[in-house]
């Protein structure tokens, strides 16, 4: 099975072939994708936990809205912290490839991890696919894979994240921001 180009660094979208459930109008940052597997997160669905109930170390570095976002089904007890790196990343980080974004070790210490991270947002769970799973999704058309821009990550409007990310692209993507969940409907 061929291996479509790594999607590290850039959004998933979900198509209407996505169908219900917890992908519906997802948007995906994509943290990492090579022939074993491939894992991101949900940028686009906050919940309605403030970081500072959880996690309350990490609280001042987040950025707004300061709650802990979805990122996925996968492992939903643990926590990714994503960040935007700035200067030499400490063992604490690990950057994504081509990207000035990073994941953050949530269990090293939030000061000397500030000096490194100017913006973070923390994700409950992660978005994750097997060897060549993503790759069989893509080849179905479940998912759009558009170019990220630095600040959907930190999105303050993450609910109107799915159609300002389609809204920006070229061509036909752009009628998905308004098309209907059921196609049907249409």
């Amino acid at each position: 099975m061929a291996m479509h180009t790594s999607t590290a660094g850039k959004l998933l979208i979900a198509t209407p072939a996505i169908g219900e459930g917890e992908f519906e109008q997802s948007v995906i940052y994509m943290l990492h994708h090579d022939s074993g597997g491939a894992l991101g997160v949900i940028i686009n669905q906050p919940s309605e936990i403030d970081v500072a109930e959880l996690l309350p170390r990490w609280a001042d570095l987040t950025v707004a809205p300061r709650t802990v976002f979805t990122g996925g089904p996968v492992e939903t007890n643990g926590f990714i912290g994503v960040g935007r790196g700035v200067g030499e990343q400490p063992d604490s980080t690990v950057t994504v490839d081509g990207t000035d974004l990073v994941t953050v070790d949530l269990e090293s210490d939030p000061a000397l991890t500030a000096a490194h991270v100017d913006r973070l947002r923390l994700f409950r769970g992660y978005s994750g696919w097997g060897a060549h799973q993503l790759d069989t999704e893509l080849g179905a058309g479940a998912w759009f894979i558009v170019e990220s821009k630095p600040t959907d990550v930190f999105s303050q409007q993450p609910d109107s994240l799915y159609e300002d990310v389609l809204l920006r692209q070229q061509g036909d993507l752009r009628w998905f921001a308004n098309a209907p969940l059921d196609p049907t409907q249409n």
